[in-house]
């Protein structure tokens, strides 16, 4: 009896020391599991421990360390990122109301300032939405309506056979110098260029603009976050001034169109023609072997009538006479014939 206690004592103080090893390794692991975190390689971190930012950001991919329960890691992307900003409405140059929609890439460049000054890409959405839209209505300010929607002069200087290459189907035979075509948009002016051939405006050149000045504001705020690009989506004129422009698109368009039924014309008139003259030619050339075959018919005809007569004339005399008599006489012609008439001898006979 006293060796089953004391077996149990043993046992007892196994499980205890059995029991203290599991909490002490499940310890271990959820401190070692707290002192790690992992970072894909589109993610980029900063160390916060009691609000403040402990080192420089963690930009590398793979497993890193922490003070486990004391700092915590607040992760962000490291791709660029798309803002989709609010219609703008803002005016010309030639003080012309337009609605424009700007879209931008943009990426976190210094996690730390971003952690400082932003916080979170949604609140970043909402600074990019005043000083974006800012920088829009700045520069468009800048230039007048045609400057903002044309990119180059080449509308301008098409010639005719370019823009009905432009409209029609490139193998079109279409002579350019018998056109009478205005060119769309042909009432603007051209864009500017430098004594160098830049141009000094266009769509190219606004968005260059917005984009300069969408940094150099940026840059102020201290955020760590760099624009890479901006792109106008989309451009709509004002109820004011859509109607007017509609109205010249059409009468451009109109007068295009007119342009290609006189051609229309012009060519169909060049192909009657072409083909009367054709038809003459065919005709021509029929009437002259319809000639040559009834000449040749005949000199045949006449070969027979000789080689005919030499055979035997009285016959031939004969049968040339009943021949012309059936010509000349119908059936209510009345025929006198004398005494002294061949036919009357032959009819005798």
């Amino acid at each position: 009896m006293k060796d089953f206690q004391a077996i149990n004592k043993i046992n007892g103080k196994a499980g205890a020391v059995g029991v203290n090893v599991l909490v002490l390794v499940a310890a271990v692991g959820f401190i070692g599991f707290n002192a790690l975190f992992a970072l894909n390689e589109w993610e980029q971190a900063v160390v916060v421990q009691f609000g403040d930012i402990k080192g420089d950001p963690v930009t590398q991919a793979g497993l890193h360390f922490k003070v486990p329960f004391i700092q915590q890691v607040q992760i962000y992307d490291k791709r660029l990122m798309r803002w989709d900003g609010p219609e703008t409405t803002t005016i010309t140059k030639d003080r012309k109301t337009i609605l424009v929609n700007v879209t931008a890439r943009w990426q976190i460049k210094d996690a730390k300032a971003f952690r400082q000054t932003v916080g979170s890409p949604e609140r970043m959405t909402t600074i990019l939405n005043g000083i974006l839209q800012g920088a829009v209505r700045d520069e468009i300010a800048r230039y007048d309506l045609y400057e903002v929607v044309r990119s180059s002069n080449r509308i301008l200087e098409m010639d005719s056979e370019e823009l009905i290459t432009s409209l029609v189907d490139e193998d079109a035979d279409v002579d350019a110098e018998d056109m009478d075509l205005t060119t769309l948009g042909g009432s603007t002016p051209a864009l500017s260029v430098d004594r160098q051939g830049q141009f000094q405006a266009g769509r190219p050149v606004v968005l260059a603009g917005i984009l300069e000045e969408g940094r150099a504001r940026l840059g102020q705020t201290g955020t760590g976050v760099e624009l890479e690009d901006i792109l106008i989506k989309q451009l709509n004129y004002s109820s004011a001034i859509e109607a007017n422009v509609y109205a010249q698109m059409n009468a451009e368009l109109q007068k295009i169109s007119a342009g290609f039924r006189s051609i229309g014309r012009q060519r169909a008139e060049q192909r009657l023609g072409e083909m009367e003259r054709e038809l003459a030619t065919i005709q021509s050339q029929a009437i002259e072997a319809s000639e040559r075959i009834r000449g040749e018919a005949e000199a045949e005809a006449i070969n027979i009538y000789a080689d005919a007569y030499n055979r035997d004339p009285e016959f031939y005399q004969f049968l040339r006479t009943l021949q012309a008599y059936e010509t000349t006489l119908s059936k209510n012609t009345a025929l006198i014939i004398g005494t002294d008439s061949p036919l009357y001898e032959l009819l005798k006979r």
